[in-house]
């Protein structure tokens, strides 16, 4: 069978350079990703206090029990295919087709042995209820893989504007169908609806808008190679999925799923500022980095600025959530989960150091260096296992502590790694986020001190009103005495953007 000619998508081809073309359309696929984040976030903002006050702790928990084993088969069942086709060269219109099948052939068999296997893992919890709702969402895993091939078409394409409006469509419809069933007293039920309805919309929305090329077409020989690139990846994906889920495995194994759902809402509430500004960019980045692996210099200054970018937006986020934790959960979530305030201060520091290792995995993958990456996994995994089974000894807030300890020990390790691999020395690093890292300690500090000396008889409403304007301004008045450019880029970014869309 002969090879096909090479299928790319449209606007992007392996001869393009990464030009000042290049340049404008990663920023305005920064903006559009990042505003469809700040959208589908803002709408869990306005959901999730509700769903607090409609749910019980325990019944979040019970899906965040069924959450990780989820996200193992997610992580495994494409064997790497989406990685493998972002880094191919010259995809073939029957190679996408390939893929396509492919994914859809191993989703099913994942979904069909989580099936079986929910029993067991809800033995594991001494918690049976978690597997009637752990095969009900083992169908989203089906869901999922249809969009494997839609999705990368849409991004090799670098058309975010779409990926941007299919995501805020389908998880504020998620949210709305968990409130709906939530009010009328489906439990715990109403969060799988969400999973369920957000899933088959965004299938539905990403295979009807991305048109990409797909047929009744399969390979053997083009399968084989899929699988083949993306087999080292996914070893790799396997190993990161223990690493960022050992906590939930050991929190709702020792602690119950009722701290299992205090420890979940801690974590979500650390992860919106990583997916906003981090994730974000992370995202756009991809098909960039990609052409910029043979011009090392570039790559590094490349990186430098998207890190100079995330820590000037997440590091005073993640020091205003761990300062006001307490105030924070009590007016967003109610009394009910106060216990959640010790996690969401102690994961708020974690995400600040997230928010500069979520590139990494692209730039070792770019730059063919998944051996050390898989290196660095296993030791980060076994650091993280060692840390949390020493802190669950002293409860919810013990396990949370030592998932930072283990965060604080391994990520500048891994960082040191990756800048090996683009000729960067600590101090381009220091450069690039020094600043704002003094600056978000020094406003975390103050504002916890402020809280301090405020009124005991204030209410939660009353300490978040006073204290993040004052954080605010200590922030933006640091940058204005220490590092003005970081404004004037910003501000500059967006005029950019604006005028070319303008145009």
């Amino acid at each position: 069978m002969s090879p096909s000619p090479p299928f790319s998508p449209p606007g992007q081809t392996p001869a393009e350079g990464v030009a000042a073309p290049m340049s404008q359309r990663v920023a305005k696929g920064a903006v559009w990703t990042m505003s469809a984040t700040v959208a589908r976030i803002a709408s869990t903002i306005l959901t999730l206090p509700i769903l607090t006050r409609l749910l019980t702790p325990e019944e979040f928990g019970l899906v965040q029990i069924a959450a990780p084993f989820l996200f193992l088969v997610m992580a495994f069942s494409d064997f790497g295919i989406q990685p493998a086709l972002m880094v191919s060269e010259e995809p073939s219109r029957r190679l996408w087709s390939t893929a396509f099948w492919t994914g859809l052939v191993l989703t099913t068999l994942a979904m069909l042995m989580l099936m079986g296997a929910a029993p067991l893992i809800a033995s594991y919890y001494s918690e049976p209820r978690a597997a009637p709702i752990l095969q009900v969402l083992s169908v989203t895993l089906l869901i999922g893989g249809t969009m494997i091939v839609p999705g990368t078409w849409l991004i090799r394409s670098m058309k975010f504007q779409t990926l941007a409006m299919v995501e805020v469509f389908a998880t504020t419809a998620g949210m709305v169908a968990a409130i709906a069933a939530a009010w009328v007293g489906w439990g715990v039920w109403s969060l799988v609806v969400q999973q369920l309805v957000m899933f088959s919309l965004k299938a539905i929305a990403l295979c009807t808008v991305s048109k990409a090329p797909l047929r009744f077409e399969f390979s053997v020989a083009d399968m084989k190679g899929i699988l083949g690139a993306g087999w080292g990846m996914t070893n790799i994906r396997m190993v990161n999925y223990f690493s960022r889920n050992a906590d939930i495995l050991i929190v709702g194994r020792f602690l119950g799923a009722t701290a299992l759902g205090f420890y979940g809402i801690a974590w979500r509430v650390m992860t919106m500022p990583i997916e906003i500004f981090a994730n974000s960019l992370f995202n756009v980045l991809i098909p960039a980095i990609g052409q910029m692996k043979n011009e090392p210099h570039r790559l590094k200054a490349a990186l430098m600025k998207a890190y100079r970018t995330i820590s000037l937006f997440t590091f005073p986020a993640m020091a205003g959530i761990s300062a006001l934790a307490m105030p924070l959960t009590i007016f967003a979530f109610g009394e009910t989960f106060a216990p959640a305030a010790v996690p969401i201060a102690a994961l708020a520091i974690h995400g600040a150091l997230q928010s500069l290792v979520t590139i990494q995995g692209t730039v070792f993958m770019t730059l063919g260096r998944t051996d050390l990456m898989f290196r660095w996994a296993m030791i980060s995994l076994g650091c993280i296992i060692g840390c949390l089974l020493i802190g669950v000894q002293w409860g919810l807030n013990g396990a949370a502590l030592g998932y930072l300890l283990a965060s604080l020990i391994c990520s500048p390790l891994s960082m040191r790694a990756m800048m090996k691999l683009i000729g960067a020395q600590w101090g381009d690093l220091a450069d690039a986020i020094l600043v704002h890292s003094l600056l978000s300690i020094l406003m975390g500090l103050l504002v916890f001190a402020l809280t301090l000396i405020l009124p005991d008889s204030w209410s939660a409403l009353a300490v978040l009103a006073v204290c993040i304007p004052v954080g605010v301004l200590i922030y933006i008045g640091g940058l204005l005495a220490f590092d003005r450019k970081a404004i004037d880029d910003v501000l500059g970014t967006a005029r950019s953007v604006l005028m070319k869309r303008a145009s």
